[in-house]
């Protein structure tokens, strides 16, 4: 387990640099220390409250763009063993004890009495009334009232989870712990206890936090969990792919595929697709993305910027599109079809200090091609890692626009 203790959390942070095995994003716990493993291009915030949302956007964007986590636990010499470390059911806890501290049972607690708030369906049923004229009196009443039972199974439970959530992760919000929980660790217990609950809740806020407790629970009764992990992906490519999708994309992409078919023996064979990574519409032309996990936003070098045959790739494609008549039958004879490849970069570096959060640096083409069609040339785009991770929730109209006019503009 990683406790942290008290430390300078910008000085766990880094950027990776993509190079050979210096690829992993994410936070990683090894040899109890802490190191916290930004993007290529990331722009790293100094002030430790920014810092913190930092490192939640990055966790937010692992967990939303990558359907598989890479996540690891270093057994000793063994080598490692991959695992889905639950480290949101961790920042939930933390979250709910943030908000409501620890979770305590409210018990109803009936009694006889003369005075309270009365429970009229438990009165009758239960209290002689006395009849007079025809009406009924009663003397006793059964009375209810709430209290708090401090001492609850599920609040011993909680306040274990708590303490193994801020023992973890805590360092994400503060240098300060809980008290150590007054019951020790007990799996059969603890699961039944949380199966229990989650099976009986009503409650959508009270179940969830049951469930993100009872991965806590599985967590730490693995053979896994008491050893250094990782919470991360060695393939940000992937991520970056999913981002410029979820932004830019439109659904229903499958239909702009060139196809390819052998026919033997007069029977028709088809291949696989050729398959762009992302299909914009803007203004009622078209545009055909590449997202590029490279480099050159970092390195200014032209042996980072991609190369042959993702340029052919990218003409086949727009060449595809343009000619074909159902696309002119949906956007018209005169619609245009623009080729970009799509790159990270730091706009606040050294070697960009730009205000723009989208830049233009160049285009590729091919002398097989008279390149007098928009399509012939691809025009290399890099987008600010922060910025795109920040807005990478769902598609964006306006950077849409910004983005096509980026494009557009220098064809």
């Amino acid at each position: 387990m990683c406790q942290t203790g008290r430390f300078n959390i910008r000085d766990k942070c880094r950027v990776n640099t993509n190079w050979e095995k210096d690829v992993f994003v994410g936070i990683k716990c090894e040899n109890n220390d802490i190191s916290i493993n930004f993007p290529l291009g990331y722009d790293i915030s100094h002030d430790d409250q920014e810092l913190r949302k930092d490192i939640l956007l990055l966790l937010n964007t692992i967990r939303t763009t990558t359907a598989r986590k890479d996540s690891e636990i270093t057994e000793g010499h063994k080598g490692y063993n991959e695992t889905a470390f639950p480290i949101q059911a961790y920042i939930a806890v933390i979250y709910d004890f943030y908000s409501r501290g620890y979770y305590k049972e409210r018990e109803v607690i009936y009694r006889v009495a003369k005075r309270g708030k009365m429970d009229w369906n438990r009165t009758i049923k239960t209290q002689k009334a006395y009849i007079q004229n025809n009406n009924a009196y009663y003397l006793d009443f059964v009375t209810k009232k709430n209290t708090v039972n401090n001492d609850e199974i599920i609040t011993l439970i909680h306040e274990f989870c708590v303490y193994e959530s801020f023992a973890k992760i805590g360092w994400l919000f503060t240098s300060s712990m809980p008290e150590k929980p007054r019951l020790k660790y007990n799996e059969k217990l603890f699961r039944s206890v949380l199966r229990e609950k989650i099976s009986s809740t009503f409650n959508d806020l009270n179940k969830s936090l049951f469930i993100s407790m009872l991965a806590i629970v599985d967590d730490q009764g693995s053979d896994k969990s008491g050893y250094n992990y990782k919470y991360g992906t060695y393939r940000f490519e992937y991520v970056w792919e999913a981002m410029i999708e979820k932004v830019y994309g439109i659904n229903g992409k499958e239909k702009y595929f060139p196809k390819t078919y052998w026919n033997i023996a007069g029977k028709e064979n088809p291949n696989a697709s050729l398959e762009p990574d992302t299909i914009m519409v803007s203004n009622g032309d078209v545009y055909v993305l590449d997202a590029k996990y490279y480099k050159y936003g970092a390195t200014g070098r032209t042996g980072d910027l991609p190369g042959s045959t993702s340029i052919n790739k990218q003409i086949t494609y727009g060449e595809y599109i343009a000619e074909q008549n159902k696309f002119k039958k949906i956007y018209g004879d005169d619609f245009k079809v623009y080729n970009a490849f799509l790159m990270p970069f730091n706009s606040m570096g050294q070697r960009w200090k730009t205000e723009q959060n989208v830049l233009r640096v160049g285009e590729a083409y091919g002398d097989w091609k008279q390149n007098n069609k928009s399509y012939e040339k691809v025009q290399g785009i890099v987008i600010d890692i922060k910025h795109l991770m920040k807005i990478s929730t769902r598609q964006n109209e306006d950077e849409i626009i910004k983005l096509a006019h980026e494009i557009a503009q220098f064809v």
